[in-house]
């Protein structure tokens, strides 16, 4: 086709006779954080949990159930842009480590109409959230951070000819940050996961959920896990969690956190050897003698 076949082509298409939906990027936002309890002891540092950012409805659909953060692209965005511009919208940063994740197109997973849901991963360390103010926007009502629990409650499989499917079940609990708030949201998620040609295909069904949103549930599952299998295949992941300067406690305790499993320390050490420098400064914790403190070792994260 010649430039001027081409103009002619353009001029005369109508993208209009075609159905689009509208899209939307949701973002399921992690950080690390200690569990408060009512009561402090200022010998012992609080445990630390796995968060999730949470966004409560101000309006219908849904309207008082709680939500992942986002909304929908702008002309002129990408679908990258809108995510960063949503996550500045809530939290006040665009300093979080931000990937894409996974596509939701369900028909009817929304009942204001067709609707497909770009997901995002992001990871806030101390330093953003230092930096950031939750600030719930749009619809929403207030936003509030909610320790993450995931646990698998049965897991089936079949095979047959060419194919192999295992289906999983997963728990959802998520459990207001806050000593006096003690909301809670649940929900029954299914991980379907088809192997067949020697490719994968996952996909993730509501089973039931209680306290969140549209097919949120899916989504927060879908992230989760995807986090877990980014950690798997490259620990630097876990870095995102850490403030400038850390202690390798705190960064084996997010790796723990993410993965679920316990670490043996001297192993852990010597598997991230490589990524950390030592500085000449100490991080006093709770009651414990201070730590030596640790930086990225950036010839190692970009080479």
């Amino acid at each position: 086709m010649n430039e001027k076949e081409k103009v002619q082509f353009l001029a005369s298409y109508d993208i209009n006779q075609y159905d689009r939906p509208s899209i939307a990027a949701d973002i399921a936002v992690f950080s690390i954080g200690r569990k408060l309890a009512e009561e402090l002891d200022y010998r012992r540092l609080p445990t630390k949990t796995l968060r999730l950012l949470m966004i409560r409805r101000a309006e219908q659909p849904y309207q008082g159930e709680w939500a992942l953060p986002g909304g929908f692209m702008q002309q002129g965005e990408t679908i990258q842009e809108t995510a960063r511009r949503e996550l500045k919208e809530e939290t006040g940063t665009d300093k979080a480590y931000l990937t894409l994740c996974d596509v939701f197109s369900d028909i009817g997973r929304d009942p204001r109409g067709w609707i497909l849901s770009q997901s995002f991963i992001a990871v806030l360390n101390d330093d953003d959230l230092a930096n950031s103010h939750l600030e719930a926007s749009g619809d929403a009502g207030e936003a509030g951070w909610f320790d993450i629990t995931v646990q698998k409650t049965a897991e089936h499989k079949k095979e047959k000819h060419n194919t192999v499917t295992c289906d999983k079940e997963y728990e959802l609990t998520l459990e207001r940050s806050a000593p006096a708030d003690k909301t809670q949201l649940r929900a029954v998620v299914r991980e379907h996961i088809e192997y067949r040609d020697y490719h994968e295909l996952m996909t993730y069904e509501l089973v039931s959920s209680e306290g969140i949103a549209f097919d949120h549930a899916r989504i927060i599952l879908s992230t989760f896990n995807s986090l877990k299998r980014m950690l798997d295949s490259d620990i630097r992941i876990a870095f995102d969690f850490m403030p400038e300067q850390f202690t390798l406690t705190d960064l084996q305790e997010a790796v723990e956190l993410v993965s679920g499993q316990e670490l043996i320390k001297p192993n852990f050490r010597r598997k991230i050897s490589e990524y950390v420098l030592e500085t000449e400064h100490q991080v006093q914790n709770g009651g414990h003698r201070p730590s030596k403190a640790f930086v990225r070792n950036l010839e190692r994260f970009y080479r």
